[in-house]
């Protein structure tokens, strides 16, 4: 399994696109996670609702999130990755796309959902970690230290 897969929620939160606005974002709250996937029939992608859909194609626009659904409110053909894709791919695709959330697709299937947060975070663990390696290495007591 790839360290992308590792660090990613899995399974990802996913809504059909007739789930209401209201029922979503409670989901989404109770589960702690900024986005979504809109799913189809054997769990296609056909989107994605995010926090920033929220507001904008909700809210801003004064409809209500009891009637309003995710399928009305969702980002339409999202940027997606595929399971085998690595951390900086990943990385590199949503920091020049400027999107938090990143769907994981396995067979064109939502299988997870990275964030930039998590990625950020693995990645700054393994620079921490290499930088003790070195630092122990150099300042180790031993022949020629």
């Amino acid at each position: 399994m790839s360290r992308l897969l590792n660090i990613s929620h899995r399974p990802a939160a996913c809504f059909a696109p007739e789930t209401t606005v209201r029922e979503a974002v409670s989901t989404m709250v109770r589960d702690h996670v900024g986005a979504a996937a809109v799913v189809g029939p054997g769990g296609t992608l056909l989107g994605m609702f995010s926090e920033r859909d929220l507001m904008t194609r909700v809210i801003d626009r004064g409809l209500s999130p009891r009637t309003a659904t995710v399928g009305e409110a969702m980002t339409r053909k999202p940027v997606t990755v595929a399971a085998g894709a690595t951390l900086e791919e990943a990385l590199e695709i949503m920091v020049t796309g400027g999107f938090r959330h990143l769907p994981i697709l396995e067979d064109g299937r939502v299988i997870a959902m990275a964030t930039v947060r998590r990625v950020l975070k693995h990645k700054l663990d393994e620079e921490r970690e290499e930088l003790e390696s070195v630092v122990s290495f150099f300042t180790a007591d031993g022949i020629g230290g």
